[in-house]
């Protein structure tokens, strides 16, 4: 009876072959396992979502963190410890942020998970006390957005519009008033139309949007509101022709100088002068250098010149002026 074994180089050999197949198979287990977990992973997301969703419903909130969702019951916890994990890398997911968008009736939940905002297993607070603000009012000056409202204003159209990363602003269901100190008074929208060319041209106005909404929760009623000022100057200054000084102006000189005197009265302030000999050109060629000073020196030809005043929301003003016994 032969009962030969294996030699050294067939174990070697078996041995080998072996490793290569774990080479091959962990890789593809640990790929399956990956996709699995990823997978896992959009399901809770997903799940986390839908219960955001009808929390925003029922309470208005438009930011928070995914532990809210936990302490209030609208999702459970994956363990005793009130913790929802994360199956690809094993950590807590409680204190992303959840932003709530609503378009017509339909509220949308968004599971922000560009950062984890857990220190020490706790949510940090103060992430949505930078964030979070009641009502805000953004203004659109004939479609752009008006990043500093403490500045004069001026144009054609108006758009006020209400944000809010903290409440829903629905006013199809809650009770929505716009008022300003000229007179406005209008309900039920969440923006309005500003005509600057039916109101002064000189005028600072302040708009106050209000919302009175019932809270699902204990039928309670709170109110939220926003307001700004805002200054428009649709008036040019006004150029004093009779008051422009030029010297020696009845006596033949070399050279002339021209001061300009003008006044914006209690708009937005004069930004700059021009002076030339009249040609086709207008005050609102966009070539024009205005200056700042309203002197104008070393005039050396006779004739009809164009002035111009501008202010600091671009009004313009202008005039003639002759300007003449300049010796050649």
């Amino acid at each position: 009876m032969n009962n030969k074994g294996f030699t050294i180089i067939e174990l070697l050999a078996t041995i080998v072959i072996l490793a290569l197949i774990m080479t091959i198979a962990i890789p593809s287990i640990s790929g399956i396992t990956d996709a699995i977990n990823r997978s896992q992973r959009q399901n809770i997301i997903q799940r986390i979502e839908i219960a955001a969703s009808k929390y925003a419903n029922d309470t208005g909130e438009t930011l928070f963190f995914v532990d809210k969702l936990i302490t209030e019951g609208y999702i459970t916890s994956d363990d005793e410890e009130g913790f929802i994990n994360d199956p690809v890398n094993n950590k807590h997911l409680n204190c992303y942020l959840i932003r709530i968008n609503k378009k017509n009736r339909n509220y949308k939940a968004k599971f922000l998970d560009d950062k984890d905002y857990e220190v020490d297993n706790v949510c940090d607070p103060s992430v949505l006390n930078d964030i979070n603000a009641e009502l805000n009012i953004v203004v659109l000056n004939d479609g752009n957005k008006v990043d500093d409202i403490t500045k004069w204003l001026t144009g054609n159209q108006l758009t006020l519009r209400v944000v809010s990363n903290t409440v829903i602003i629905d006013c199809l269901n809650n009770n929505c008033n716009w008022t300003s100190s000229n007179g406005l008074n209008e309900l039920g929208v969440d923006n309005i139309e500003i005509n600057l060319n039916n109101i002064n041209s000189l005028a600072e106005n302040r708009y106050t949007f209000q919302m009175t909404k019932l809270l699902n929760d204990d039928n309670t009623i709170k109110r939220y509101s926003a307001s700004i000022n805002l200054k428009i100057d649709n008036e040019a200054p006004i150029i004093y022709e009779n008051e422009i000084k030029i010297s020696d102006p009845f006596i033949y000189t070399p050279e002339k100088s021209v001061t300009i005197v003008a006044s914006d009265g209690k708009g937005s302030g004069i930004s700059g002068y021009y002076l030339e000999k009249e040609n086709i050109r207008t005050c609102n060629n966009v070539e024009l250098e205005y200056q700042e000073s309203n002197v104008f020196n070393n005039i050396t030809e006779n004739g009809k010149y164009l002035v111009c005043v501008k202010d600091n929301v671009g009004n313009i003003s202008s005039s003639t002026i002759n300007i003449n016994y300049i010796k050649s």
